[in-house]
């Protein structure tokens, strides 16, 4: 399988913890790894080739630093490195018919050979919304993204790429186009060009399995006990997704949502992943 990640040097260390957590819920399946960069040093990038070799897997970095030729807006939260997904299809090897792009801010606890795999149904990309956050201001973002006609709006936390149907129907200048006309009405600015340009070529996914928002659990949890416990997780999630500018890596044991746990556990090198039960036991 094909995995694609873009970023910078500071998100290497939840990277390692991805995928220590995508090889030990996979460790029957090699993977590719591909990572989109402008600015990784040759030896923390010889280092990140040794963790995935070591693991079995390959690792295929692309130094990105000429892939725009003029200044591309982004605001002070976010890199230049968040664009890269987008251009990802007219970037990575031309051989290669899909990709599963992820942040690296998540955690993998179950296999997901069986949505890598999955039909694409004629749809450019499969994604899910967190419609739980964005429902209630969709009407102003399909005004703001000229998406009248839309009912969701997609977060690209995880992005299954048809990159064969992608390449023969569209391409990169319309990206460029895009974030340069709407610069002045960004504020997600990769998420909001994605749901610009594609909101009616994506297959939706569930977003409780496959980007499970470790803030809005806490909520989940909290009203509904029985139905949405650490035991659901185990047993259903395949992602979950630290989103929002807490995370667990930096916070720790402080980390104020509930499923922290889950990524210190992945995060520690030298332990053996067992029975994961009981890691969120103390979090509200």
């Amino acid at each position: 399988m094909n995995l694609l990640f873009t970023l910078n040097e500071n998100y290497l260390p939840p990277l390692y913890t991805v995928l220590r957590s995508i090889f030990y819920s996979n460790s029957k399946e090699k993977f590719t790894v591909y990572i989109m960069h402008q600015s990784i040093s040759e030896q923390k990038l010889e280092d990140l080739q040794q963790f995935i070799t070591k693991n079995g897997h390959t690792f295929c970095p692309i130094d990105c630093k000429n892939l725009f030729t003029e200044e591309i807006f982004v605001n002070r939260y976010y890199s230049i490195e968040m664009y890269y997904r987008l251009l990802a299809p007219f970037v990575l090897p031309a051989e290669l018919d899909r990709v599963l792009y992820l942040d690296p801010d998540i955690v993998n606890l179950r296999s997901f050979s069986s949505f890598y795999e999955q039909d694409f149904e004629g749809k450019l990309f499969i994604a899910t919304t967190h419609d739980y956050a964005t429902k209630w201001i969709q009407p102003i973002n399909n005004i703001r993204l000229g998406t009248l006609a839309s009912e969701d709006y997609f977060n690209t936390g995880v992005i299954l790429m048809n990159l064969t149907l992608i390449r023969k129907t569209r391409n990169q200048e319309e990206i460029f186009t895009a974030i340069k006309v709407n610069k002045n009405r960004l504020i997600l600015p990769d998420q909001d060009i994605f749901n610009h340009l594609y909101w009616n070529e994506i297959k939706e996914a569930d977003w409780q399995i496959y980007n499970l928002d470790a803030r809005f659990y806490s909520q989940l949890n909290r009203v509904f006990p029985r139905k949405f416990s650490l035991e659901w997780v185990e047993q259903k999630v395949v992602f979950i997704h630290y989103c929002g500018k807490h995370k667990p890596w930096i916070e720790r044991e402080s980390y104020r949502h509930k499923l922290g746990g889950y990524y210190l556990y992945f995060e520690e090198p030298s332990r053996q992943v067992g029975n994961l039960d009981g890691l969120n036991e103390n979090k509200e």
